[in-house]
């Protein structure tokens, strides 16, 4: 499987369809998730909806923050909360502006609500610039109304307030933008028990190339 998608991603190179890597790696978990779906729940799914779903998640995906700048560091923080058992899995990935990952950290937490368990993973992230005594920082979420909150210094969630009020302590002394971004794939397999806790050290290869495509090319 890894010489087929090696030898496939470097033939999408040398054709010059390189941003077309991250389709390919989306319509494959799509497919892979649907087989489960087909021999574990007995459900048939529409391939045309499989194709859509996996084109819908690459162009969120192409959508995320830019690279960063030199000498900053990009900290990458998302949640995934399943709502039956309040369960959500956090995650943050700290890479520089090549790429390359320096830190990442990620848990199964209790939580009552998605903003919380999103602020849990920025306050993640949070801990860990001030932890690396990084100054310049990016911080990016996919909850566009708890990063509008820490950017405009906003209280408008009393579940999250603590945390979000923790947030802000904890950057006080470091240079930071807050930007809004797409889903992580590290927080949604934590939650489903599919992500490796050493993933930092050994990440998966689709893990890897997702990180690739993000980063600054020179």
């Amino acid at each position: 499987m890894f010489n087929w998608w090696n030898d496939t991603s470097l033939w999408l190179d040398s054709v010059g369809a390189k941003d077309q890597v991250g389709l390919l790696g989306y319509i494959c978990w799509n497919l892979w998730n649907s087989r489960n779906r087909f021999i574990f729940e007995n459900k048939n799914e529409d391939p045309v909806f499989i194709w859509m779903k996996a084109m819908r998640e690459a162009m969120e995906f192409n959508q995320r923050g830019s690279a960063p700048t030199p000498n900053s560091v990009k900290i990458n923080c998302d949640s995934s909360w399943n709502p039956s058992n309040q369960t959500a899995g956090i995650a943050t990935v700290a890479r520089d502006s090549f790429g390359k990952i320096m830190q990442g950290l990620n848990a199964c937490v209790q939580v009552s609500s998605v903003r919380v368990a999103e602020a849990l993973a920025v306050r993640s992230g949070a801990v860990l610039a001030v932890h690396r005594q990084w100054s310049n920082v990016a911080l990016e979420s996919d909850n566009k109304e708890l990063m509008t909150s820490l950017e405009a210094d906003l209280d408008n969630c009393w579940g999250s307030k603590a945390i979000e009020a923790d947030i802000k302590s904890l950057l006080a002394s470091v240079n930071y933008v807050v930007n809004f971004i797409s889903k992580s794939w590290v927080a949604k397999m934590t939650r489903t028990l599919a992500c490796p806790f050493d993933w930092v050290l050994f990440p998966p290869a689709d893990l890897a190339r997702l990180v690739s495509n993000d980063s600054v090319s020179f």
